[in-house]
């Protein structure tokens, strides 16, 4: 039987179209649980454990730590420069429970049923075989844990599930 969610072989390798310009970056640092993911607040659960896929200079996942009070997260990025920045970010915040690591969110380094959530702000659309990345995703996820995504598709938007905070 054909695996047809395996678009791998015709799929175009995965590219960050914006790069890690200076410029690009300084977009990214005002970034916030608030002002970008304020839709998993409710979910945030005193000592969980969260893996922040495509961290980028990590300003929403320490902001997540913080708001995981004894949790711990994981931030991952393909790129080890932006990893180094993250880390260091977290450093001068004073953010001991914050770790970050070059990741390959088709081969996530963790074992089964790791993490009780997985976040990723605009990472999907990078992405040559999303499907195959929620795929490694769930498996990484405790059962019943919390994939969430904030991404944006440029030919529409859409917006589900209605959840209050997703959009001000």
């Amino acid at each position: 039987m054909t695996d047809l969610t395996d678009n791998s072989a015709s799929a175009p390798p995965d590219e960050y179209i914006h790069g890690h310009h200076e410029s690009v970056l300084r977009s990214h640092t005002w970034r916030t649980v608030a002002n970008s993911a304020a839709y998993l607040i409710p979910k945030l659960r005193t000592g969980g454990v969260l893996l922040d896929v495509g961290c980028g200079p990590g300003t929403i996942t320490v902001d997540l730590v913080r708001r995981l009070a004894h949790g711990r997260v994981v931030g991952i990025d393909a790129s080890s420069g932006i990893i180094v920045r993250a880390a260091g970010l977290a450093a001068d915040e004073g953010v001991h429970n914050a770790s970050f690591q070059v990741g390959d969110v088709y081969a996530l380094d963790f074992a089964d049923a790791t993490f009780d959530i997985v976040h990723a702000h605009q990472v999907l659309q990078h992405l040559a075989d999303p499907v195959a990345a929620m795929a490694e995703i769930r498996r990484v996820l405790h059962p019943g844990g919390v994939f969430a995504a904030r991404d944006l598709d440029y030919g529409g938007v859409m917006i589900a599930p209605t959840i209050d905070g997703l959009v001000d």
